[in-house]
């Protein structure tokens, strides 16, 4: 029985080692990953796999056309905005690129323009990170999401219409208005936060609502009254954010995140 045991514990321990190897051995050089976004995978800071070994990436020059092509890489739509300085927390390790230099139509971060891999002048406090856009086919008219907080519990207020995700203007926004987006994502309403004039980041294209007035019951912000979709006086400047409490989730909530489709560890 001892003999046993043993050849059981040396065959479990072949069984891990060679799970771990077709783990590691799924990674290729180029695959990017997002970390630090919390509940949520399509937000986080960007990091790149390069010689055996995962690695963040350089604030310096980054723009919107480098957030498209991580993004993309990653499965979803676009991107919705980056942020520079480390917003999703400070990496370790390896910085593998700075000075990315995108054209947009790559189909990998690694396929863009940088000086070199670990060719650098950067500490990890300039560490970037980078927002995506939920592929239109996991969205239903009148979805609901927060972007740009540290959390997924907060952030910028976005709608789904038309087959675009667009802002909500700040414009008589009250509590009982952000209740209802909490309540639609699954938080709890019980210290719930309004946030005006675009607290967390400018959003970009369509504002969809505006002076929205609920009554507290609804389900859905898009069920509580509005000037009509689109019919607005307003900029992004006054783009409205809410953080929920987040102390208890309501059972039984299925929740808007696409899981990551490369490199997901």
């Amino acid at each position: 029985r001892m003999l046993s045991s043993n050849r059981s514990k040396i065959l479990f321990s072949w069984l891990i080692s060679l799970a771990t190897l077709v783990v590691v051995s799924c990674q290729s050089t180029g695959d990017v990953r997002l970390r630090g976004g919390g509940l949520t995978a399509y937000e986080g800071r960007v990091e790149i796999y390069y010689n055996g070994l995962w690695g963040t990436v350089c604030d310096d020059s980054w723009d919107m056309n480098d957030s498209r092509v991580v993004c993309r890489q990653l499965g979803y739509d676009d991107a919705v905005e980056y942020y520079p300085n480390a917003e999703y927390g400070q990496g370790s390790g390896n910085i593998w690129m700075d000075e990315v230099s995108c054209s947009g139509s790559e189909s990998a971060l690694s396929h863009c323009s940088f000086p070199g891999w670990g060719q650098e002048d950067c500490d990890h406090r300039e560490d970037v990170s980078v927002v995506c856009s939920f592929s239109s086919s996991s969205a239903s008219d009148g979805d609901v999401r927060l972007v740009g907080g540290s959390s997924s519990e907060e952030g910028r207020v976005e709608i789904y219409h038309n087959g675009v995700w667009g802002t909500v203007c700040d414009d008589d926004f009250s509590k009982t208005d952000a209740e209802v987006v909490c309540r639609q994502l699954g938080h709890s309403t019980s210290n719930v936060e309004v946030h005006d004039e675009a607290h967390y980041g400018r959003g970009s294209g369509t504002i969809w609502l505006d002076d929205v007035n609920c009554y507290g019951h609804e389900s859905r912000l898009s069920h509580c009254n509005h000037n009509g979709w689109g019919n607005q006086n307003c900029d992004h400047g006054e783009d409205v954010g809410v953080n929920c409490d987040d102390t208890s989730k309501i059972p039984n909530t299925v929740y808007l995140v696409k899981p990551h489709l490369v490199g997901m560890t």
